[in-house]
């Protein structure tokens, strides 16, 4: 069959020598590449068709078949094969578009399934790891070190609200320093609860002005965030910065979100815990250390050098409590507890112990310091005399015990002794300080 009833048929013939070059083509060919027959011979066959990597055979390959692309649009596709002519090499096209862009897609959707499996598995893998988390450093650095790699970033900064102030960097680096608000970028995403993808200077500097300067100047080219919320809680945010470039595909955005969600939920799970053990240690009114802590820490503190029990009882209380109500009488073990807490240093325990009772605990040299610090307590209890309008004077009676050092007694005994003590001060009027016996 002659070239010609082969074009007829939609096929090209293209005959080069061994370096490639073409020797003939049919008109055909030259038609699907836009030359003239004429204008091929004497050039390269690579200057229009070019190999694809995607092909599951190698150009190379005997011969064939296989795809080769157009070099000007790489959509278009022919599928080649190859004979051997004496000193030529004959190629053998049929045109093949459509079955390559439907390949191309068949392979693009393969993989985003892979890539899906993948990033479900990675998020399976990290709501384990954020289980496991027992401080929220420890679960930032998981959020930062599982999104690193979800999107293959360079790094990934992790900031988290911190009570009653600015949001801070707990995980992670940040690649501006300081030339960037943190918390600018911290409520980009916050504010409207949303994943955030940035994409070169003039995408960054519509969502923060200075921000594309600032990336530019960084090497940064991307960046993608997420925030953290839970239940209408917001935790904070996660930044992960690419330095080379970067395009997001369809599930970038619900895979940051699955992430945050997860981390913001196990940091509320962490707080809720640090609530309730703070709860269970400590008195709900006065926020100070309860009774079961206190002798707790107190065991730590005895033997090793002499310790004092004074335990404080308010004077007064049951009638404020009976007179004004539970509110005024909470507002007084408040008023109480503020000002014992200013009165002790920095090692001193203090706790409410019950009722309105109050222990204090302190290593001294030995009891008459024990009673410079009850003294010291009971002139604070007492307030202002000159100036009674900013500080209401309260009234108590105290006890003091002192246990040696080496002491066999254990803290509860010791409290018991000042608890004694503090009953031989209220029944001799009250308001006094009464040092236990040996």
């Amino acid at each position: 069959m002659d070239e010609v009833r082969i074009g007829a048929l939609g096929i090209g013939v293209v005959r080069v020598d061994r370096g490639g070059t073409i020797a003939d083509a049919n008109d055909w060919f030259a038609e699907w590449i836009g030359r003239a027959s004429d204008e091929l011979v004497g050039r390269s066959i690579d200057e229009f068709l070019t190999h694809s990597q995607d092909d599951l055979l190698p150009g190379q390959s005997a011969s064939g078949p296989w795809m080769l692309l157009d070099t000007r649009a790489p959509g278009r596709a022919l599928m080649a094969t190859r004979q051997h002519d004496g000193d030529e090499d004959v190629f053998i096209l049929s045109e093949a578009s459509e079955r390559w862009n439907a390949l191309a897609d068949l392979r693009s959707r393969y993989a985003l399934a892979d890539r899906t499996r993948t990033r479900l598995q990675l998020v399976m893998d990290s709501s384990v790891a954020f289980a496991t988390a027992t401080t929220e450093v420890r679960l930032a650095e998981i959020l930062a070190d599982t999104t690193t790699r979800a999107y293959r970033a360079e790094e990934t900064a992790v900031y988290l609200h911190k009570p009653g102030g600015p949001s801070e960097l707990v995980a992670g680096r940040d690649p501006f320093d300081g030339a960037v608000d943190a918390e600018a970028l911290v409520q980009l995403v916050v504010d409207p609860r949303q994943v955030v993808r940035i994409v070169g200077e003039d995408d960054a500097e519509r969502a923060i002005p200075g921000l594309g300067v600032a990336m530019t100047a960084a090497g940064v080219r991307a960046l993608i965030a997420a925030p953290l919320h839970h239940e209408e809680v917001d935790f904070g945010a996660f930044v992960s910065w690419f330095h080379h470039e970067r395009t997001f595909d369809d599930e970038a955005a619900p895979l940051a979100e699955a992430l945050a969600n997860q981390a913001a939920q196990a940091v509320a799970t962490l707080r809720l815990q640090a609530r309730l053990a703070h709860a269970a240690t400590h008195d709900d009114v006065t926020g100070l250390p309860n009774r079961r802590l206190l002798e707790a820490q107190m065991g730590a503190m005895m033997g090793g050098a002499p310790c004092a029990a004074i335990f404080i009882d308010l004077d007064g209380f049951k009638a404020v409590n009976d007179r004004l109500g539970h509110q005024a009488g909470d507002r007084m073990l408040r008023d109480a507890g503020e000002r014992l807490i200013s009165g002790v240093r920095g090692d001193d325990l203090i706790a409410r112990y019950g009722g309105d009772e109050f222990v204090i605990a302190c290593e001294v040299a030995d009891s008459s310091v024990a009673m410079d610090v009850a003294q010291r307590i009971l002139a604070l209890l007492h307030g202002d005399p000159e100036h009674p309008e900013r500080s209401r004077p309260l009234r108590a009676s105290i006890g003091v015990a002192v246990a040696p050092a080496g002491t066999g007694l254990l803290a509860e005994q010791l409290i018991r002794r000042a608890d004694l003590a503090m009953y031989r001060a209220k029944s001799s009027g009250g308001d006094r300080i009464v040092l236990a016996e040996d």
